[in-house]
């Protein structure tokens, strides 16, 4: 009768209750129990297997020998427990599609289902059902297809990176969703030789930070000796002019944008122009008016910092290619138009991230998928090449909290394993479940997730400061991210509703930014004359 096994290789356990001797129904001699082959070329007479390394069973009158899980199994057809019907043993190496492991080897038998043309080598049917990887901190579960919880999610490789099917077999570690080919079960990633420890601490930024950019504005002070620890109590400002900035206590965190780097203010000091409703951070305020980078991404010229004469001037940022309203690095060549917000032009060389063991280096790649998200990248990102772990800039920076107005908490950016918690996680916003591999922001509190660009601050308006008010005629006008339901323009009558906008709120009056700043720059002062009069300065509600 065939029997039925689950895993090849025999452990120290059942070795030791091994009988002895053993007669198999094919051979006529009784097999003694052997540990090691007479020379390190015998082979097993039943698979074509080498013995070396294996506990085996021995004729000594006529130097047969087999595996002692080839000779338990006693004949040449026999039934995988994770497969409906027997298999019939080809002793002659062939071609074909193996359905265990997914690869062709011409180099060994091989077991065949006649009934459902099920095929595997001869080493896919011997595989231990658990084993240690070099790669991983836990033992690794032999499974014979991926779990079904993650049939909807495309899953990788840990160590080749290849896409995983549905149907290969896998050692998996289950609660850190860490996945290999059984033919990866003996390889490693390259090793990386470095680490946190060996890097310069002078080139190494330490992510995620709450407020990433305004740590990498006070480490470019740093590194340029130019960082005052000094907070005097009244300042001038190159952007602003008008008025003296004064030292202000935050008592009111997170509800505050610095004017320069549009990041929320949650430290406790800043410099602000309450006149004019302008704000800074400490750091950010110590940038001097003439500061000139020599920058990487344009080696060509010098880059010189700018800043914004109205709230609705945006600047698009020759790298990651997103609107700003805050200052920005700009080669003055013109032919160039090449110009850097102040978090592209600020990005460190080098960074460890708490989402990886090694430490990450500024790369260019090129049709690499983002570790954090899936996004294909192509250009400047960060990675660890050794892992083919890699970063795209807006993920490596993003903050480690985050506050939304779904959630009365702070949110914390979350990586996987997640260990700590069931491994399902529903995105409240899109409600689509997020995958096991990619990073989240959570809330402990209530339970709530959500994926990083479902949040606003993720956003492709995520550099712009929105609440700012400008005086134009009679109205006065507030920056907003959209304009309200079927919106137009009081002057170029384009549809709003789904653009940045300014906005009358006492008459409802919505401007475009493109038609403001023509106005505010005098180029169209005809187109004054067709906005209408302010319902608020007529005497309207």
């Amino acid at each position: 009768m065939a029997q039925e096994i689950q895993g090849g290789k025999v452990s120290k356990v059942d070795i030791d209750k091994l009988s002895q001797e053993f007669t198999l129904p094919n051979h006529i001699h009784k097999l003694k129990l052997v540990e090691r082959p007479p020379n390190e070329n015998s082979l097993c007479n039943i698979c074509f297997l080498s013995c070396k390394g294996n506990n085996f069973y021995a004729c000594e009158t006529c130097r047969f020998q087999v595996h002692v899980s080839c000779a338990r199994r006693g004949k040449e057809d026999w039934k995988l427990k994770q497969h409906d019907h027997f298999l019939i043993l080809q002793r002659t190496p062939a071609t074909f599609h193996c359905n265990a492991c997914g690869k062709e080897d011409k180099r060994e038998p091989s077991y065949l289902c006649t009934e459902c043309s099920f095929w595997i080598h001869h080493s896919c049917a011997n595989l231990d059902p658990k084993c240690n990887h070099g790669d991983h901190d836990h033992p690794l579960n032999l499974e014979f297809s991926l779990p079904q919880k993650f049939e909807n999610f495309t899953l990788t490789c840990d160590v080749c990176s290849e896409k995983l099917l549905p149907d290969d077999w896998v050692y998996q570690c289950g609660p850190c969703v860490f996945f290999v080919h059984v033919k990866c079960a003996g390889k490693r990633r390259t090793a990386a030789a470095d680490n946190i420890e060996a890097f310069p601490k002078l080139n190494l930024a330490l992510l995620p930070e709450d407020n990433e950019t305004v740590q990498l504005v006070e480490r470019f002070l740093k590194q340029n000796g130019i960082l005052e620890n000094l907070r005097p109590s009244q300042i001038d400002n190159f952007q602003h002019k008008v008025h003296s900035l004064v030292l202000s206590n935050n008592t009111n965190k997170d509800k505050l944008v610095c004017d320069g780097c549009i990041r929320p203010i949650v430290d406790p000091c800043y410099y602000s122009c309450q006149q004019c409703s302008y704000f800074l951070h400490v750091t950010c305020s110590q940038l001097p008016g003439d500061l000139e980078l020599n920058h990487p991404f344009h080696p060509e010229h010098l880059l010189y910092i700018r800043h914004p004469e109205y709230c609705c001037f945006f600047r698009q940022c020759s790298h990651c290619k997103l609107d700003t309203n805050g200052w920005w690095f700009e080669c003055k060549q013109r032919e160039c138009d090449f110009r850097l917000d102040m978090k592209c032009a600020l990005l460190p060389k080098a960074t460890a991230h708490k989402s990886h063991r090694h430490p990450l280096s500024r790369i260019s790649v090129t049709n690499e998928n983002c570790s954090a998200c899936a996004k294909t990248l192509s250009g400047s990102s960060y990675g660890c090449e050794a892992c083919r772990f890699y970063l795209g800039n807006d993920c490596a920076l993003s903050p480690h909290t985050i506050t939304t107005q779904w959630d009365e908490h702070h949110l914390t950016l979350i990586f996987p394993p997640f260990t700590d918690h069931p491994d399902e996680f529903l995105c409240e916003f899109c409600e689509t479940y997020a995958h096991p591999k990619y990073w989240l922001y959570h809330c402990k509190d209530c339970d709530q997730s959500f994926h990083p660009h479902c949040i606003p601050q993720h956003g492709l308006s995520r550099n712009i400061k929105f609440g700012i008010t400008i005086q134009i005629a009679e109205h006065s006008l507030e920056l907003v991210e959209k304009g309200e339901y079927m919106s137009r323009c009081g002057v170029c009558q384009d549809h709003l509703d789904k653009k940045n906008a300014l906005l009358c709120t006492a008459c409802n009056l919505h401007i475009c930014c493109e038609c403001a700043c023509d106005i505010l720059e005098n180029k169209a002062k005809k187109n004054t004359e067709v906005i209408s009069h302010c319902n608020k300065t007529l005497g309207g509600p």
